[in-house]
């Protein structure tokens, strides 16, 4: 684990590499050739379908001193994705500020420990934020915007965000904050939490019930990014350590309503199914603002980077996975 990196790679550290984003990032960098770690608590039963090194570990459990133990040398690039997702679990709110917030403190201060037992120079730090710290789904949010988390998982990603910014400042240790919006794509497996997320759980629904019927308001509007366009953005983060400090959205830049992409959904698992299948939407919420626009520019100006719109190529993918897992 402590060989030096091959000329033209950077050696990677993701942390929930094998999680849903995760995932995605890790395979990503490893398809381009990097040297990817992967710190997950899942280690000892997923075998990933890339070369990796897998290092067994739970950030919600374990002190900044265990974790710099497990940690590689010389590493270039952390990607912090590690962090508890299911809202549903018993006591999250304790458990999500132990591993969103405390657990980011610890990784944090682990590399400050690894790097000065071994010297060299200090990694770059992407944390992988959330859209949702602004507590907000209508009108324009930029990064100037102001945050007000509305629930657990989004003052918990706040609170991290906020020791990067101190580890940054009091140490040096340069961390650049992303704050994703609705990330698409097809998981990894067909197990874990990534089911519950909209555009794979309605494929799931479509698919197994022969129909789809909306419970919510088909008006609300989201900004959906796909994460391969998501894994670019991290990748080209890695040789620019001047942009160390900033946050920025990660965003498709325009918004669809849930009703749009339940339609889209329909449309395609009718195409590829053969059957039709019929969608029941639920009623449009009087005087609801539906106008929602969450601003990339910063993103696309710094790294002179486009997104695309990827989403019928990610239901065929996720029907795929589906009905693989069915035979």
């Amino acid at each position: 684990m402590d060989m030096p990196a091959r000329k033209g790679q950077c050696r990677c550290l993701v942390t929930g590499g094998l999680g849903y984003t995760g995932t995605w990032i890790s395979r990503h960098l490893a398809s381009k050739g990097h040297e990817v770690f992967i710190f997950s608590r899942n280690s000892a039963r997923i075998e990933p379908d890339f070369p990796c090194t897998l290092i067994r570990g739970d950030v919600e459990r374990l002190d900044s001193e265990e974790t710099a133990c497990r940690l590689p040398e010389g590493l270039d690039l952390v990607v912090h994705t590690a962090g508890l997702t299911e809202d549903s679990l018993p006591d999250y709110p304790r458990r999500a500020l132990r591993a969103n917030s405390l657990g980011t403190r610890n990784l944090l201060d682990a590399l400050l420990r690894c790097s000065g037992e071994h010297g060299g120079q200090l990694p770059l730090v992407v944390y992988c934020s959330t859209i949702h710290v602004y507590g907000r789904n209508n009108g324009l949010i930029s990064e100037e915007s102001p945050a007000a988390p509305m629930n657990d998982y989004a003052v918990t990603h706040f609170f991290a965000e906020e020791y990067c910014r101190m580890f940054m400042r009091m140490y040096g240790l340069p961390c650049v904050i992303l704050r994703l919006s609705n990330g698409y794509g097809a998981p990894g497996s067909p197990d874990g939490a990534a089911w519950r997320l909209l555009l794979n759980n309605l494929c799931r629904s479509a698919l197994r019930d022969g129909e789809l019927r909306l419970r919510s308001d088909p008006s609300t509007p989201r900004d959906f990014v796909w994460l391969g366009d998501y894994c670019r953005v991290i990748e080209a983060l890695m040789h620019r350590r001047d942009l160390a400090g900033r946050i920025f959205n990660v965003s498709l830049g325009k918004s669809l309503s849930i009703g749009e992409v339940a339609a889209r959904t329909a449309k395609t698992v009718s195409v590829v199914t053969g059957r039709e299948i019929p969608l029941f939407q639920g009623k449009t919420e009087p005087g609801r603002k539906n106008f929602l626009e969450i601003s990339n520019k910063a993103l696309t100006s710094a790294l002179n980077i486009s997104f695309e719109d990827r989403m019928e190529d990610e239901i065929r993918k996720i029907l795929r996975l589906l009905q693989e897992t069915d035979s």
